[in-house]
């Protein structure tokens, strides 16, 4: 009986370490006053898509090959940090396209600081002390991919899984035509470990 109980109080510690992302998202949506239709889990195991309480207006965009897909299935995260000087440029830049285009980013800070364009950002979380890096930064990173500043994914919101967008400070052209790749990619099922190496330019910041 012992032996049970342990065992359960075991296999819930993730699930309940992995949690507090989703309740940090939704935290972050209410300090800013906005209404989603899903807020994603990023993938971490234990969690599921967490659904807010309205839901947004349709917001379609056109692919190349001229299928239309509803930009609140998907979301844009962001890894930042304010001590990033290239952040610094390319972050006031991706919250005016991302709100242009009506797709919601979410920031994640290295450094623990929010900047100018987000304010108050997510910070990444080890799911215990003998965890060697947060859960966060495994999920994104975890295919090798530097860790660095500015770096940019797409999340299919239902689904949680992410593609790799661009490594660096970008225009937010290159950002348009990358996101409908992604999207693409998406919608065909395409694992993004198949898709190529990961464009990027060399106004990054190592972690």
């Amino acid at each position: 009986m012992r032996f049970k109980l342990l065992l359960t109080a075991l296999l819930m510690l993730p699930v309940l370490a992995q949690a507090s992302v989703a309740d940090e998202i939704a935290a972050l949506e209410k300090g800013k006053g906005l209404q989603g239709a899903r807020l994603p889990d990023f993938g971490l195991p234990g969690t599921g898509p967490v659904r807010a309480a309205a839901s947004k207006p349709l917001r379609m965009m056109t692919l190349t090959d001229g299928r239309q897909v509803n930009l609140n299935d998907y979301a844009v995260v962001v890894f930042m940090q304010r001590s990033c000087k290239y952040s610094a440029k390319f972050d006031p830049l991706l919250k005016s396209w991302a709100d242009e285009e009506g797709i919601k980013v979410y920031p994640y800070s290295l450094d623990g600081y929010g900047d100018t364009a987000f304010p108050v950002a997510l910070i990444p979380r080890k799911a215990g002390p003998n965890e060697p890096i947060a859960g966060e930064i495994l999920t994104f990173f975890g295919n090798g991919l530097p860790i660095a500043t500015p770096t940019t994914f797409m999340v299919n919101v239902n689904t949680n899984m992410a593609y790799p967008l661009f490594q660096g400070e970008t225009d937010m052209g290159t950002m348009s035509q990358r996101l409908a790749q992604m999207i693409e990619a998406d919608i065909d099922n395409l694992p993004p470990d198949t898709l190529g190496p990961v464009p990027s330019s060399a106004s990054l910041t190592p972690q």
